[in-house]
């Protein structure tokens, strides 16, 4: 009796014949197969803007957790047609599928760029806010050097302030070898509001001149291009930076003016510069008379060449083998390049911003600090405080974009050259 009851279920059971096993296992593969397939085609048609990523999780068929990554040969494997098809839209896609661990989710690449103008600004806002506070608080002593040396006015000829005599006044102020990094907590804190803004705006121009510039002067335009689509570029870059610099000027002024009197030794501390300050001529303590106007005469020719080398340098050296030491040799040079031609409107910068509240020596005015400076010991007055600027700019710049990139490449900002890629910052 027990041997019948143990042996019932498989009695009742019906029989299953290996021609419909056949075709039950024919059906789950296809299903299997048609899922990404779908996916993909899903992917392409809604052309998603934001991240260009999508998964494909196996049907729950499959017995297994993992998800696969969408391949042309995945998709060619799927139902026919279809599959095909979606292989086909994917192999005209832009970029490569990136190649990720067993298991991963791995992203394709959307037929157009993967992200807005806006999106791509804030990430380089985010990307250059950061670098700056990592290259100033490198190489703050060579700023403090070059802001005593600018400061300080020769009296009836005599030769202006040198390098080693920077160093021994500054020294020998109450704190010593510290005062080199006078002015690092403003300088670090305030430049990454400013740079973050500059470039965020920068990068947002850039991308919108660009293809403007192309459609109306270039290879865009209906009949003879006026101007190569290479001029072009060039012209948007120095746009793209004169709007941004404009922009990041006025917010860059307060922090330089409390930074330079801290560097020349009139206040021992932050706090102590912006309580002092404020104390005695209000909110206009920090907007000195033609300060915002000198500031943007000379960041805005700096941001002009800087870029303009930089942009130059990375797509015809940088892109064919990109790096951490190329980023710094890019950055170096173009850094080196723009603060040596706008050396003479940093020194007017400089004084204006340290005469002082009220009239002062200059009562403001850009043309009577320019004249005063040329009379004080003719046109090599301007040059004062150049090396030790270079100094400072050189290794700046090579560590900011060195940092800039890095940081680029972490928020998967669109175009960041990376080690491997094909890809070009435009």
């Amino acid at each position: 009796m027990d041997a019948v009851v143990m042996a019932g279920p498989s009695l009742l059971a019906p029989k299953i014949s290996k021609r419909r096993i056949r075709a039950i296992e024919r059906k789950r593969s296809i299903m299997r197969a048609s899922v990404p397939a779908i996916l993909a085609v899903l992917l392409l048609l809604s052309n998603d803007s934001a991240t260009g990523a999508v998964t494909a999780p196996l049907s729950p068929l499959c017995g297994t957790r993992r998800r696969k990554r969408i391949t042309p040969s995945l998709a060619a494997r799927s139902v026919r047609g279809g599959g095909r098809l979606a292989a086909a839209a994917i192999d005209n896609a832009e970029g490569t599928p990136r190649h990720g661990k067993k298991g991963a989710v791995v992203t394709t690449a959307p037929l157009k760029p993967s992200s807005s103008a806006t999106v791509d600004g804030l990430k380089n806002a985010l990307a250059s806010g950061l670098a700056a506070a990592c290259s100033k608080a490198i190489l703050q002593p060579f700023d403090t050097l070059k802001t005593v040396q600018q400061q300080t006015r020769s009296v009836g000829g005599e030769r202006g302030l040198g390098l080693a005599e920077a160093v021994r006044k500054i020294t020998a102020r109450e704190g010593g070898v510290r005062n080199l990094y006078s002015g690092l907590v403003v300088s670090a804190l305030g430049s990454m509001p400013s740079v973050g803004l500059y470039f965020g705006v920068y990068s947002y121009s850039k991308k919108k001149l660009i293809p403007f510039f192309r459609e109306a002067l270039g290879s865009g335009r209906d009949g003879t291009p006026v101007l190569s689509d290479t001029a072009l570029r060039s012209i948007a870059i120095v746009c793209s930076a004169a709007v941004g610099n404009t922009i990041a000027s006025s917010f860059r002024v307060p922090y330089e003016v409390v930074k330079q009197n801290i560097q020349t030794g009139k206040y021992s501390s932050t706090l102590g510069a912006v309580r002092s300050m404020y104390a005695g001529t209000g909110i206009r303590a920090f907007f000195p008379l033609g300060g915002v106007g000198v500031q943007m005469a000379r960041d805005i020719p700096y941001a002009m060449f800087t870029l303009l080398a930089y942009e130059a340098i990375r797509d015809h050296w940088v892109s064919d083998n990109p790096g951490p030491l190329r980023d710094m040799a890019a950055g170096a040079l173009s850094g080196g390049w723009g603060s040596f031609v706008t050396n003479p409107l940093d020194v007017i910068k400089t004084r204006l911003q340290t005469d002082g509240p009220g009239a002062g020596l200059y009562g403001g005015s850009i043309i009577k600090c320019a004249v005063a400076t040329y009379e004080e010991g003719g046109p090599m007055t301007f040059l004062r405080g150049a090396a030790p600027r270079l100094m400072h700019k050189i290794p700046a710049n090579g560590c900011f974009f060195v940092f800039y990139e890095f940081f680029r490449r972490m928020l998967r900002v669109e175009g960041a050259v990376a080690k491997g890629s094909d890809t070009k910052t435009r």
